[in-house]
């Protein structure tokens, strides 16, 4: 006998499926769990969020419930749902619809329906499935339970790859994920919606990479996109199989050896950045181009990808030089260029110096500064500067090792002409 829903959510999922379940008795409406919730639950793994839909007003219902339960509410007028924020989660609340979509991987128009209608839109046959609140009935017309048993990912009709493309993406992450077959007939109108890629915006391709990017094992997705030509529809060049595994690999094993706290991103972020660069370090300047001109990253990511053209392709001859020069070339780059480039280039004496320029390099500054220089009597100018920076130098190549050999260094250079 199949679990009760409960057995597998979170305490705090509980609460919202009372709450949710406790208005929904009040107000005689029929609300139905849906979606990758539903999926979990019949699987029995965790469930991750939790999305509900209802057979009227979806805004009105969220209003209703934060007003018994508390919270936050944000609503969408457009697509007549509302998310609300509350026992620390974000849970979607929508009105059953159906959806029409305009033009290919346009973004559906939507209007009211039944949740027996509402089903037929979604994706995947094991994303299609519904649990009624009210009673804990399963609805399950499109054979979604059957096809978890089966290990099968089954498509709804044969335009759902042209209304929507990024269900390609989705494709490849519940199969990485679950292991799970493309049935044939669904795998063949796949190939039909990768004509329609390019047309996809760059925010909903940013979305459904980075849910990719956060996996545990990313390169399995991400080489079944490879082998289904996504990304050379999507007009791309990216890594060879066994290059794209080995740098998957690479920033699970080493990225923690790295310090990250100087980047200004969250833990997340930077393992979504470093994969975004995994998917185009040392590929040309074109690769990364496209990349940039489509995907709306922040400036923090999109200069650290803009700069990897050049910093891939610094000769590893120029790193044998003393560390002042090596770190003189390095200096341009931000720390995000250099740890994607540690973690990827095959040049290891070119990744010691990356890590040697952010971990010591980069922070080793002259006893002596401007002040101290005035002081002396040394008009302010462009040779503070380079005194300054030549000190630095005797520093990183071992030159002078203490403030008095570094004054002494000094008094030396303000005798010369």
């Amino acid at each position: 006998m199949q679990p009760t829903i409960a057995a597998v959510l979170s305490p705090a999922q509980r609460g919202v499926y009372a709450a949710i379940q406790a208005v929904a008795a009040e107000r005689g409406a029929d609300v139905y769990l849906v979606g990758g919730a539903v999926r979990d639950w019949l699987m029995q793994r965790p469930v991750g969020d939790l999305d509900f839909s209802i057979a009227g007003d979806a805004i009105e219902f969220a209003r209703a419930l934060q007003q018994s339960h508390g919270g936050e509410l944000q609503t969408h007028e457009k697509f007549r749902t509302a998310t609300w924020h509350s026992m620390g989660l974000q849970t979607d609340i929508a009105s059953a619809r159906r959806e029409t979509y305009p033009h290919p991987a346009a973004l559906p128009l939507v209007a009211p329906a039944t949740i027996e209608q509402d089903l037929p839109r979604r994706d995947y046959t094991i994303n299609a499935m519904a649990l009624r609140l009210r009673d804990g009935a399963l609805l399950d017309q499109l054979g979604g339970q059957a096809d978890l048993a089966r290990g099968l990912m089954r498509a709804l009709h044969p335009r759902s790859f042209i209304d929507d493309p990024t269900r390609i993406l989705r494709g490849a992450r519940y199969a990485a994920q679950f292991n799970f077959e493309i049935e044939p007939l669904t795998r063949g109108w796949m190939d039909v919606g990768l004509v329609y890629v390019r047309s996809l915006s760059g925010e909903r391709i940013k979305y459904d990479l980075e849910l990719i990017f956060d996996m545990a094992a990313p390169e399995e997705a991400l080489l079944l996109l490879r082998e289904w030509g996504f990304f050379k529809f999507a007009g791309i060049v990216v890594p060879e199989p066994e290059l794209l595994r080995e740098r998957c690999t690479a920033v699970r094993g080493n990225l923690h050896e790295w310090n990250t706290s100087g980047l200004g991103l969250e833990s997340g972020e930077v393992t979504r950045a470093v994969l975004w660069g995994a998917l185009l370090y040392n590929l040309g300047q074109m690769s990364a181009a496209r990349w940039i001109e489509w995907i709306p990253f922040t400036t923090e990511v999109r200069d650290a990808l803009a700069s990897l053209g050049v910093l891939s392709t610094l000769s590893a001859s120029l790193f044998t030089a003393k560390p002042s020069r090596q770190s003189e070339l390095l200096r341009p780059f931000g720390g995000l260029a250099l740890l994607i480039g540690w973690l990827f280039d095959r040049s290891a004496v070119k990744c010691d110096a990356m890590r040697a320029e952010w971990h010591r390099w980069r922070s080793r500054q002259p006893v002596t500064g401007g002040d101290d220089l005035r002081a002396m009597g040394l008009p302010p100018g462009p040779r503070y500067r380079a005194l300054l920076d030549r000190l630095r130098d005797a520093w990183l190549d071992g030159e002078v090792q203490s403030a008095d050999e570094e004054r002494a260094l000094l008094t030396r250079l303000l005798r010369e002409p």
